[in-house]
């Protein structure tokens, strides 16, 4: 069989399309690219609906894939130099979160890139998941997949609104911990288990009324006259600080 040359084909069509928000919401459907990737979700047994490559290759046994033209697969790819191999999946979101390990809360969350960064971070520092809270970017945008790299796969996610959030850390039966600026402690510390940390939007931070929940605020010690840190860079910090010394 020849493979596809043509954009108008419906599954060029339908991957193409989930370039964009609102057809990844109304599909449920995102794209991953790239064998290393790939290989990722695999192992944490993640099964693609559409594998789509230029030349056959050994993976996912299970799905037939769909060949089509370099040209094509240049039109499919986010990126410049785009992989020989990409695959769409069902979007997976937990409905709540456990109350075990350590979770972290992201407060409308706005670059996708920070967002990637920031879940393959918590993967890597093995927390139990990462809750989105209120307008958060997509997770599954193409920019956030890519900068996960992989870990898109191996982080458990969750969405909630900041009251249900605020309702959250009312009854947690450990730490809840966000970050100011303002704030007496240093970060550097023992951190009681279950820990629930709080991190803000890149431009304001907290919310006041997320600040207001936390049982515990610490700061990052800058030197004067320097800028705040990049999210993802604090969250990084934080996170392998609760990770390593915990109790």
């Amino acid at each position: 069989m020849l493979p596809i040359s043509s954009l108008q084909n419906p599954t060029v069509k339908l991957i193409r399309s989930l370039d964009h928000k609102k057809d990844r919401r109304d599909t449920g459907l995102f794209v991953a690219e790239g064998l290393a990737m790939l290989d990722r979700a695999e192992a944490m047994g993640w099964e693609p609906d559409i594998l789509v490559t230029t030349k056959p290759q050994a993976i996912f046994n299970s799905v037939k894939p769909t060949i089509v033209t370099e040209k094509v697969m240049a039109e499919l790819s986010a990126q410049n130099n785009p992989h020989d191999i990409l695959a769409v999946f069902k979007q997976r979101y937990q409905p709540h979160p456990t109350k075990q390990g350590v979770w972290l809360a992201l407060d409308e969350i706005r670059d996708p890139g920070n967002l990637g960064t920031i879940l393959r971070t918590a993967d890597a520092a093995d927390v139990s998941g990462v809750i989105l809270i209120g307008d958060s970017c997509d997770p599954y945008a193409p920019e956030s997949v890519r900068a996960s790299t992989g870990s898109i796969f191996g982080i458990t996610l969750v969405r909630m609104k900041q009251d249900g959030l605020i309702d959250l850390a009312r009854a947690w039966d450990g730490e809840v911990v966000g970050t100011a600026s303002s704030a007496k402690h240093d970060f550097r510390r023992v951190y009681k288990t279950p820990t629930l940390l709080m991190m803000g939007n890149e431009s304001r931070g907290l919310s006041h009324d997320l600040t207001s929940s936390c049982t515990n605020l610490v700061r990052i010690p800058m030197k004067e006259g320097v800028e705040s840190l990049n999210v993802a860079v604090a969250t990084g910090l934080m996170l392998y600080q609760i990770t390593a010394k915990s109790k």
